[in-house]
């Protein structure tokens, strides 16, 4: 019995081995458009919220306008050539407020403040516990300060405390909280890191 649970023991490093080294960060291609909504979706499913294609997560259908167009950016984690996880970030100043968790009030100590928005960092359960989040996060991070910015925020379901104590091990504070316009009307934790 050992003998066999050391096997297995053994064939699951040795996947996690090569998951791990078969995995990479590119930036957003087109072609990944499909794996990313499905690395989405997949996450929505496992906490039961509704998917609202043409509301809440019509940016997803349209990276390109939603991101890049914006002065933004988004990632995709593959694994070979399946998406595994996502992540993006956008651009915001005076001309283009962002909900921050700290209201009006860094705008109003800085008025050439440029702020980054993390959106949407999803791993599908396979490609957690791994570091990919924290790698796609320090991505985000990297971009938003070559961008000029110097502060970064983002909002999490209440549920998503893997999420929650990511983004508090890397800087983050945790502040306030808001009604999410998705489907759900989900209520989600604020957080902000300064400087970046």
């Amino acid at each position: 019995m050992m003998r066999g649970s050391r096997s297995s023991d053994r064939q699951l490093q040795s996947a996690q081995i090569q998951f791990d080294s078969m995995c990479s960060i590119v930036p957003y291609h087109v072609s990944q458009c499909d794996g990313i909504i499905a690395v989405v979706q997949e996450v929505y499913r496992e906490y039961g919220w509704t998917w609202e294609a043409h509301g809440y997560h019509r940016d997803l259908y349209d990276i390109e306008g939603a991101y890049l167009e914006q002065g933004g950016m988004y990632w995709a984690l593959v694994d070979g050539d399946r998406v595994v996880g996502c992540a993006g970030v956008t651009v915001h100043d005076r001309e283009r407020p962002v909900h921050d968790p700290q209201g009006a009030g860094p705008l109003e100590r800085d008025r050439d403040l440029k702020t980054a928005e993390l959106h949407r960092l999803y791993l599908i359960k396979t490609a957690r516990g791994k570091g990919w989040g924290y790698r796609l996060l320090n991505e985000t991070v990297a971009y938003a300060r070559a961008k000029g910015c110097r502060r970064m925020i983002a909002w999490s379901d209440f549920v998503l405390k893997e999420a929650h104590g990511l983004y508090v091990c890397n800087g983050f504070v945790q502040e306030g909280w808001r009604m999410c316009d998705d489907p759900d009307h989900s209520k989600e934790h604020g957080f902000w890191k300064e400087p970046l």
